[in-house]
């Protein structure tokens, strides 16, 4: 991937949203070079996900990796003990480059643009949605996804970069999802470093998003 690779994908975010076929072929391009890269910007947000999970989720517990990519999210959970995990992502090869990892129980192709999946209701005990809300048109629509397929009392955990927290006033969508009795609000993050090795990405943090489902 080119050096301004940060900076392409910061002209994608905002032009992109609902833009399936243009994140598909984004990141299909990006497969060789993305573990590497992000690496070495500092990316750390599938582990510090799983971390978050670790108190509340079993290791036997089915969990969805919503966004799974080339499987960054699915290795960490297995470093922690979970081995039932389903991934499922827009990019075929990604979702290719995640079978290598051996981390996943199965791997789908799923698009969040494209909304209700085919995903069974309540049929995981768990999902992770890390880097995803990005590139989604509709951010309630597909947070209510994710509480259609989790299970109730199970726990769901989102990340979005803080600049699109703000301008989404996605904190209101949480709000309103545990004011309908979908969810209930266990903690939201104060913001935690992103990319913090890409000049690009100076000022932009992450929020996670811990939430059980009611």
């Amino acid at each position: 991937m080119p050096k301004d690779a940060g900076s392409h994908e910061q002209g994608l975010i905002g032009q992109s949203l609902g833009d399936s076929a243009g994140v598909r072929s984004y990141y299909d391009g990006w497969t060789e070079s993305y573990e590497r890269d992000v690496t070495s910007w500092g990316y750390n947000a599938p582990a510090a996900a799983v971390e978050l999970i670790a108190s509340r989720v079993k290791p036997e517990a089915q969990i969805l990796d919503a966004g799974c990519g080339t499987g960054l999210v699915g290795r960490a959970l297995r470093s922690r003990g979970y081995h039932d995990v389903v991934g499922v992502d827009l990019s075929p090869e990604s979702l290719d480059r995640a079978a290598e990892t051996y981390s996943y129980r199965a791997l789908a192709e799923v698009d969040f643009n494209n909304l209700p999946t085919n995903l069974a209701e309540s049929s995981f005990s768990a999902l992770l949605s890390i880097g995803v809300l990005t590139y989604v048109s509709d951010v309630d629509a597909l947070l209510r996804e994710f509480c259609r397929v989790v299970e109730p009392s199970g726990t769901i955990v989102v990340s979005e970069r803080t600049d699109l927290f703000a301008q989404r006033n996605t904190a209101a969508i949480f709000d309103d999802l545990q004011a309908e009795g979908l969810w209930r609000i266990v903690e939201v993050t104060e913001p935690r470093p992103y990319l913090p090795g890409h000049p690009e990405y100076a000022g932009i943090d992450v929020h996670f998003g811990v939430f059980e489902r009611e």
